[in-house]
Parts: C-alpha cells; structure tokens; sequence
C-alpha cells in the first residue's frame, strides 16, 4: 500500500506517550493547514483556443516531537492533501488523489512525511537518522520544497559537527530503491544514492553573511532498456556535484551570489545489452543585488540575475545542460512557475515593502531567455493548471516576460492570507509558433489562507 494509515498510527500513539510525559520525556505537537485556489487564464496562451483552468487545494501537517532526554529526541511529521472535486472519472470516492492517480482511493489517508531519531553525541555533534528535510544554501541544490504541496524528503543519515570557525553536515541519502526484474537492471541491487558534504562559514567578517560550500556524490545505477535523454534523469548516472553561496552586506546593500556545477557520466543498457555511455556537465550562476531603506516602509529593492547552462546538441555524446537536481521549485524562476532551471537565463527586478507592520507587499518583474537559442532541450514546465505552452523546435531564444504582483496579510502570528496575480507575455519562442501569436497573455491568480497552530 502505497501510504500507510498514518492517522490511525497516531491517535493509537498519542495516549500511550501523553501518559508517559511527566515519567520520560516531554511530547510536544505542531500543526499547519493551507487552502488554496488558483486561477490560470489561457495557460496554452493559444488564440484558437482560449480556456481557464481553476483549482481548489487544501494541505494539512501534523508534526509531533518526542524528547525522551537532553540527548535523545524523535520527529514524526504527516501530511495530507487534497484537490477539491473529483476528477478521472474516479467514483469510490467524493474525490480523488491529489497527484491526479486513476484509483484515489487513499485521499483520505495521512502520508508519513518525516520519521527520523536525532541523537546529540555531545553539543558539537549529532546524529540523524531516517526520513528527514534537510535543506543548504536556500535550496538551490537540496531543499524542502515546502510551497509545494508535498515536501522533499531525504531517507538515510545526517551528521552534524559543529566548530568554533564553521559547521559541517555530513549526508547519506537513499533515493530510490528500485524492484529487480528479470533483464531490467544492470545492477543486482538497482539504488539512486547520494553522499554529501556541506560546510558553513561561522566565523566571518563583518561584511560577510554567509558563506556554504557543498561537494555531493551523486550516484544511480545503470538500467537495461532505457531511454537516453538529456541529464538522463536518475537513470546509470555518476555525478560529482560542487557549487559554493556566498552572502554579503555594505551598509543598507546586501549581495548573494550562488554558483553549482555537476560533471560526470551516465550509461545505460539497451535490451540486447549495447551500452550507451554519456558525458554530462552543467553549471549554473545567480547573483542578486538588493538595497534596504528601512524609512520607506521597510523597502527592499532587488536585481537578479540567472544563467544556467543548455545543451546545444544532442546528437553528441556530451550533454552541457545543467540538472536542478532537488532544488527549491516555487519562485526559482518567476512566481507562475511556468520555467524550470535547465537552458534558461532570466533578469529580474523587484520591490517589496510594508505598508503596515502586518501586511506585506511585493513586486517583480522578470525577463526569460533559453541560455543556448538552438537547444531542442525544452524549459517550459507544464505545471498541474494548464497544457504548457508551444513552441516546440523554434530556435527563437526569447521565452516571454512575467509580472508577478502579490500582498499578504497576517491578522494574527497564526493566521495569515496571500493574494497573488500573474501575468505572462510569451516572447518569439512562442509567438512564432504556428498556435501562439504575440496577441495571447496567461493571467494566474492564487489565494491562499494559512493558520498555524
């Protein structure tokens, strides 16, 4: 079964470590709940056929600490969600899964989100172990994903070490555990693993805020029969991935750089047993630069800017597009989420205040273009509200611009709203399109209510 009665786990655990608090430990519980509804307008920015796309959504999370003694604690964290309606043709139940599955018929059971043991060895170091978030450097390589409705989660160990001058966390994650079948695996025992060292600058000058450095061996095993394809997914791929963040502040100007790479091989085995081996290696670059003037309703001005490499030829035996990897997917690229990293090269302004001391406003303006203009390797993501847009085989390099205005509001410290408008004109990648002219926008609206408890 594919999620297990999480629920059913829990009401029967929580008498037993209620009653055994005051004796053991102390057992404390958080809660989140999240509705939203979303509007995309045109999604397929296609004249011939103007449609909406609309969807309500709801989140909740349960989160349950344990702390049996200063050095022993446990974290059990559930997550529900649901799409509102039924959707598929499904019929066993008023509605159906949230990730759109034929069956749905689990909706109503909690997925086990995180279930991990931390052990504090000492106050400079620690163990943790089993299924965790974990995120470095603002989650442009490895992150929570928090906004989306399901987070990342990471099985396997982490280790903390703590230093007068920096932090290390040490990390061996399984990702995938794949079934053997018969002539399906090159490996006996076919695994996507990744090991990772990621350290923190602690000791720092003034004008430094931050600084992380991250080295990750990112490893999966080759499979028969599969298909090549740029990045290869998970599939027979031996990655080194390396990259470094960097933070730093002068006066009311404040400069974040990120910089992550990844070089390596992938093979795979086609059924008659050939092997197919692949060179890959990707880069990516952002910098932002912003300007803080606290006596103008706390204003922030910023200037982004991204570039991560595209593949240019895939008929070679080396692929230069850059792999995101597990990174941060919501605002990574405009706040629609229309583009993913991969061959894309964007700029970006924006402007964010607070008119009131509980109500936030914000404003960005971003410019999308393919890095390499003649890749056939595509950055457009479909997203779960609308078809995606053409453009499919044009060379043209602009993407389109976006505008993304949005204000938020917090009637108490646990309850908040967000409103957000989207607005996206394709550029000549799409507009040159045989279905899309210059003529046709996309307009996303979302409403979100949020209470913590």
């Amino acid at each position: 079964m594919r999620r297990v009665l999480a629920a059913a786990v829990l009401v029967a655990f929580m008498p037993t470590a209620n009653a055994q608090d005051k004796a053991k430990g102390d057992f404390s519980t958080d809660a989140e709940y999240r509705a939203r509804y979303f509007l995309m307008q045109n999604p397929t920015a296609n004249e011939t056929d103007v449609s909406s796309a609309g969807q309500g959504e709801h989140r909740f999370r349960f989160g349950a600490n344990y702390k049996a003694s200063e050095k022993l604690s446990a974290g059990l964290t559930l997550i529900h969600n649901a799409q509102w309606g039924q959707m598929n043709g499904v019929t066993a139940r008023p509605t159906a899964e949230h990730d759109n599955a034929t069956g749905g018929l689990e909706e109503n059971f909690m997925a086990v989100n995180e279930a991990y043991m931390k052990w504090m060895v000492s106050d400079d170091l620690s163990f943790k172990v089993g299924r965790q978030g974990y995120s470095f450097a603002d989650g442009y390589v490895m992150g929570r994903n928090d906004w989306e409705s399901t987070p990342y989660s990471y099985e396997g160990l982490l280790v903390n070490w703590e230093a007068e001058f920096g932090k290390f966390n040490f990390f061996g994650f399984k990702h995938k555990d794949e079934a053997v079948a018969t002539g399906n695996s090159a490996s006996a025992d076919p695994e996507h693993n990744s090991y990772g060292i990621v350290f923190d600058l602690k000791s720092k000058p003034e004008w430094m805020k931050a600084l992380s450095v991250h080295v990750i061996k990112d490893n999966a095993d080759a499979r028969f029969g599969a298909t090549q394809t740029n990045n290869n997914g998970n599939q027979g791929k031996d990655y080194l991935r390396y990259g470094l963040m960097a933070g730093f502040g002068f006066g009311d100007f404040d400069l974040t750089a990120w910089y992550a790479a990844h070089s390596g091989k992938s093979k795979l085995i086609a059924a008659g047993g050939a092997k197919t081996e692949r060179d890959h290696e990707g880069n990516l670059i952002q910098a932002q630069l912003g300007y803080t003037a606290q006596n103008f309703m706390q204003s922030r001005f910023f200037f982004t800017y991204h570039m991560d490499s595209g593949d240019d030829n895939t008929g070679d035996a080396n692929d230069k597009g850059y792999d995101s990897y597990y990174t941060e997917k919501h605002n990574s690229a405009g706040m629609m989420d229309l583009f993913g990293w991969g061959n894309l090269t964007f700029m970006q302004l924006g402007w964010t205040m607070k008119p009131q001391d509980k109500t936030e406003v914000g404003l960005q303006y971003t410019m999308f273009s393919r890095t390499e203009a003649s890749a056939t390797s595509q950055t457009f993501v479909a997203g779960k509200y609308g078809a995606g847009l053409g453009g499919a085989g044009n060379t043209k390099d602009k993407l389109g611009d976006e505008i993304d205005l949005w204000a938020t509001h917090s009637y108490t410290d646990s309850l908040a709203t967000t409103f957000r408008v989207g607005y996206f004109m394709p550029g000549d990648h799409f507009t040159d399109a045989t279905t899309n002219n210059d003529e046709d926008k996309i307009l996303h609206i979302m409403i979100e209510g949020k209470a913590t408890f």
